[in-house]
């Protein structure tokens, strides 16, 4: 049986909204992505990587090239995470202090 305790999410960068079936999903901060690259925070294979996994999710998950139905997404959320959609949900998000924006 499988009891995962976490599940820890980073948000590194690229980040895809998925809305309503009938509605389009929307593709965020490739400009900072780029920019990562860009100061070398990210190094360009893996940068050029990252953008080939982003396109095969969209077209794997998403995209509907061949498909006429608009009521559904073809596989989102993906098949193969539909268990956690069973685990228990305690959303807990955790600041970081920025002395500039430190109101306190």
């Amino acid at each position: 049986m499988f009891t995962p305790v976490t599940v820890h999410v980073d948000d590194h960068w690229i980040d895809v909204i998925v809305g309503p079936p009938d509605h389009p999903y929307r593709v965020l901060d490739l400009d900072e992505y780029a920019d990562a690259i860009a100061a070398g925070d990210i190094d360009a294979a893996v940068g050029v990587d990252g953008l080939r996994r982003t396109q095969r999710f969209l077209d794997r998950h998403l995209n509907r090239r061949h498909d006429i139905r608009r009521d559904s997404w073809p596989d989102f959320p993906p098949r193969a995470i539909a268990a956690l959609a069973a685990l228990p949900f305690r959303p807990r998000s955790e600041s970081i202090d920025d002395p500039q924006t430190d109101l306190a």
